[in-house]
């Protein structure tokens, strides 16, 4: 059973959002535009970015392990793109509350939406991303598009509100370590690694190596990702659970530290 004060404070944390829900796409929209302003690509980068990247490992690879690029590309742009995503909301919101002082210290903003500032302005750049990657695909696998597409929504609502969650536990970390949004940059980059996000499952398989991944949760949310992206194969429902569940506790800590750190923000900007 839920304690009165764990229902209080969530209450709180989702009336405080919905208060500043139109504070929140005021300041997502105006991060948008900051960023693509004077760009002469604008949002196209969305998606030059992981092709540039994709290409190169995609070279690499084909050359090494002999695999087509066909195959490859996709398989790629379809763990990379959320991954972007999961590590530029990260890193944005362990610096949202520094980089919003002004609005903390002047008005009395509910702070919670701060983090979510970070991860729904990467959120939009990821759905960019994707209207790309799918346009693309069209052309190298057209056979796959189908219903099994359909399970990418409940998908992204779950990495969304993961990421969310992410953000907001960072910014308040960050508030009292400064020196941990390098070290998450760190950590991050080992489990971009660690994650197969540009290898396959089968070759850590075939080295008796599973449990690299399998103890990994980045690995049951790219699989919920990816495979829906691809038209293939979706993951059962004990993949789909784990993530859930996962979701569930991180947004349960972000709201138990955005509600015990209130107002008290100011001492700590």
């Amino acid at each position: 059973m839920y304690k009165v004060s764990e229902v209080r404070d969530r209450v709180k944390y989702f009336k405080n959002l919905y208060e500043a829900r139109y504070i929140l796409l005021s300041l997502t929209r105006q991060d948008l535009k900051n960023k693509y302003r004077n760009s002469l690509l604008g949002v196209a980068w969305n998606f030059f970015s992981p092709l540039g990247i994709v290409l190169i490992i995609g070279l690499v690879y084909s050359v090494v392990f002999n695999t087509p690029l066909k195959e490859l590309v996709p398989y790629l742009f379809s763990g990379l793109l959320p991954w972007i995503f999961f590590t530029s909301s990260a890193e944005g919101g362990a610096l949202s509350f520094l980089s919003s002082q002004g609005y903390i210290k002047q008005t009395q903003v509910p702070i919670e939406i701060f983090p979510l500032r970070a991860s729904i302005v990467n959120f939009v750049n990821l759905l960019i991303s994707l209207a790309a990657f799918f346009l693309l695909y069209i052309f190298i696998d057209p056979g796959s598009f189908g219903f099994n597409m359909l399970y990418i929504f409940p998908a992204l609502i779950i990495w969304l509100l993961f990421c969310s969650a992410w953000a907001t536990i960072s910014s308040i970390v960050n508030l009292y370590i400064r020196d941990f949004q390098p070290l998450q940059s760190l950590v991050l980059q080992g489990f971009f690694y660690l994650s197969p996000i540009i290898y396959k499952p089968e070759m850590m398989d075939s080295r008796n190596f599973q449990w690299v991944y399998l103890l990994n949760p980045f690995y049951y949310f790219l699989e919920i990702i990816r495979w829906p992206l691809l038209g293939k194969n979706i993951p059962g429902w004990r993949t789909w659970m784990i993530c859930i569940i996962i979701t569930l506790l991180l947004i349960q800590v972000s709201i138990i530290l955005i509600n015990k750190i209130g107002r008290k923000i100011t001492f700590r900007l």
